[in-house]
């Protein structure tokens, strides 16, 4: 509970580093006077008349905006030359896939190499089989969210999983 919450705005006491005459401290904001200094010769009225005409020559030219390090462009092109259109690099195909494309890509591409191993697994190993049959399933249900040409193979690969699948299972339990 802070001093302020109990006292009464009548009976507001004065701390130690607040003014006791609000009178000296309305809401107006505090602004700064400008202090010249003081010469004893006319260094005073030279320096009056030089910072009048720098004020003169700053109020002419345009006002920067930005970092003081930033390097001022060229001047702009005239419309008489030919605009030069930028030539792009293989590096802008690869812009507009993201993240999960590329991880639905290599899903179907290891689906299709899975389908090798699951096939030997069903023959040799079937507890071994089924298992690989399943991260192949689940492969090419992760591939069904690629492109075209990967999303074709993880189509064709969802079914022979299932099948290996179902024949690694059956082998196992004889």
């Amino acid at each position: 509970m802070n001093r302020t919450d109990d006292a009464s705005p009548s009976h507001d006491q004065p701390g130690p580093t607040e003014n006791s005459d609000p009178s000296e401290t309305g809401t107006a904001p505090f602004v700064a006077k400008l202090v010249e200094p003081t010469t004893t010769d006319g260094a005073a009225e030279r320096t009056m008349a030089g910072a009048a005409s720098v004020a003169g020559a700053a109020s002419e030219a345009p006002v920067r905006v930005g970092s003081p390090f930033r390097v001022d462009p060229p001047e702009l092109t005239t419309p008489s030359e030919p605009v030069k259109t930028p030539t792009l690099s293989g590096e802008a195909a690869y812009g507009e896939y993201g993240p999960f494309l590329y991880t639905a890509m290599g899903a179907s591409s290891a689906a299709v190499i899975v389908l090798l191993f699951a096939a030997l697994g069903a023959w040799w190993f079937p507890a071994g089989g089924a298992l690989v049959a399943v991260l192949g399933t689940v492969l090419s249900i992760i591939g069904l969210f690629s492109r075209r040409r990967f999303r074709y193979a993880a189509i064709g690969t969802l079914p022979l999983h299932m099948v290996l699948f179902f024949l690694s299972y059956a082998r196992s339990l004889v």
